[in-house]
């Protein structure tokens, strides 16, 4: 296993997403060959690994490590926060500029959300989350936060149910920016978890600015619940270009699209 770039001066948790990445191309690495991917101490990569599996993201096997599948059940949040990540934070680095000092911003429970919010944190803004990760990553002195109570679901790390919608009626935010598990013409935005889907809708409804971010490998899928049609967003940002038909009704509607980066 070979990488461009030693990175000796990550932090760990960013070291570790590292790690998840390789594994993710080559499903198992050796201790040596992460060692000398990363530019760090074989003792370093495995106080990572140990952290990994931890959190249930990688077996240590004889002499490294692999990924831990998780079929069966709904992917593990850390998996996907780890997944598509340079599209994300692709996308994060142009929707921060969209934020300005003074404004209440609403972000959704999504891994893309995460990602943004890391970008925020330090601004003067008010920020509106049910994802305790999300709270975690902009939480700082400058920015005032306001946590929606609720039901706790361990899978997300978010707070779901009949507290969390009660808690946004008469809520009102300058903009809201979510994400969704698929992108289609005909389904519009849709997600696999309905608790989750009830929060992502009443989020948007509250947003006086309805902002979708989306990474490429999610147009073209359906999940089980429409969030919002196409037609109910202001923005859609990406890292590709949506496909002629989706790209065709946002406009349609009067809502722009955005390559991030482009």
């Amino acid at each position: 296993m070979t990488e461009p770039h030693l990175l000796p001066n990550l932090l760990p948790r960013e070291r570790q997403e590292r790690i998840y990445q390789l594994l993710q191309t080559r499903r198992f690495a050796s201790v040596k060959d992460l060692a000398e991917a990363l530019g760090v101490s074989e003792m370093t990569i495995r106080r990572d690994l140990a952290a990994l599996g931890s959190r249930g993201l990688v077996e240590r096997v004889f002499g490294g490590a692999q990924l831990l599948e998780q079929s069966g059940r709904e992917q593990g949040y850390t998996q996907r926060l780890y997944q598509h990540q340079a599209a994300k934070e692709l996308i994060a680095r142009r929707a921060k500029q969209l934020v300005f000092e003074g404004d209440t911003v609403a972000l959704d429970a999504s891994t893309t959300a995460v990602y943004l919010a890391r970008e925020l944190k330090g601004r003067e803004i008010t920020v509106v989350t049910n994802s305790l990760l999300v709270a975690e990553a902009v939480a700082d002195g400058n920015t005032q936060l306001l946590v929606l109570g609720g039901l706790f679901r361990p899978v997300a790390r978010s707070l779901v149910g009949p507290m969390t919608e009660a808690s946004l009626q008469g809520l009102h935010v300058d903009k809201t920016f979510f994400s969704a598990k698929g992108v289609t013409l005909r389904a519009g935005f849709t997600d696999s978890q309905m608790a989750e889907v009830a929060v992502k809708r009443l989020l948007i409804q509250a947003a006086a600015q309805k902002i979708a971010l989306v990474d490429g490998s999610k147009f073209g899928h359906t999940a089980l619940h429409t969030v919002v049609p196409l037609s109910g967003v202001d923005l859609l940002i990406s890292d590709s270009h949506p496909p002629e038909e989706v790209r065709a009704e946002l406009e349609a509607s009067g809502a722009a699209w955005e390559v991030a980066g482009g």
